[in-house]
């Protein structure tokens, strides 16, 4: 019965120590869903031209993703920068479990060939992230950007290399994705989405984007590790007398 029960004993401890081994799991980093009330707009840049910037984090959303973040329009006259209807790209792009629908809203660009190579910017700690991807909603009109740049520096200041390309063509309700990408790691990891080829001078509604997605691969940090495998020790020395004497009555 002792040797049944230390048996149970150290199963147990095996099962705790595959369970804490550091492991990488599919996650949502950061979700920009545009639905919070837009402050109002603000310079000099980098601007807020009245739009909701900040991230959806778990759990006041529990769709949101596990990072804060705030995004900011650099390079944008303000006048044709805001927060529109959502419209055919209401949906598009969102979080199974996303419960903010506060305003139904997008970010709409307007004025595009006055605005190319305008950016969108934020940041995020990336040390311990892999296979990255970006996903976001477009609805488009003919003379919107037809091109947007995703960038990437390990400092918001610093020199940015170009990890994906997307093409806007013409048209509603467009999902874009970013093929998988790495980075250098930075906890002061920033990425820009820079739009260019638009060619329209009105106000009317241009390019919109909705539901911006960075998805990736994320480990453990490695004090979680070290605190679970700790406690794997602690049980294994709690145990290692009864260890002793079940040796002890075997070899008698």
């Amino acid at each position: 019965m002792k040797l049944r029960s230390l048996f149970l004993a150290m199963a147990a401890v095996l099962l705790l120590a595959a369970a804490l081994a550091p492991r990488a799991n599919a996650t949502l980093i950061v979700y920009f869903n545009f639905e919070d009330q837009a402050p109002p707009p603000s310079s000099p840049p980098p601007f807020n031209p009245g739009f909701d910037g900040v991230a959806d984090v778990v759990p006041q959303n529990p769709g949101g993703g596990i990072q804060n973040s705030t995004l900011t329009m650099n390079g944008y006259n303000t006048t044709d920068f805001g927060t529109g209807p959502a419209l055919a790209i209401a949906g598009t792009n969102r979080t199974a479990l996303d419960n903010d629908l506060t305003n139904n809203s997008a970010l709409v660009m307007n004025g595009t060939s006055k605005n190319n190579n305008a950016f969108l910017q934020f940041s995020v700690d990336t040390t311990l992230l892999s296979n990255l991807s970006l996903s976001f909603a477009v609805d488009n009109n003919g003379n919107g950007f037809n091109a947007a740049t995703l960038q990437y520096s390990t400092t918001p200041a610093g020199v940015y290399s170009t990890v994906a390309t997307f093409t806007i063509t013409t048209g509603s309700n467009q999902l874009l994705t970013s093929p998988t990408f790495n980075v250098t790691p930075s906890a002061t990891g920033t990425f820009r989405l820079v739009f260019s080829g638009g060619q329209s001078n009105g106000n009317n509604r241009e390019t919109a984007i909705d539901n911006i997605q960075l998805g990736g691969t994320a480990v453990p940090e490695p004090a979680t590790v070290a605190g679970g495998l700790l406690g794997v020790i602690g049980l294994c020395w709690f145990q290692r007398r009864r260890l002793i004497r079940c040796v002890r009555l075997q070899r008698t």
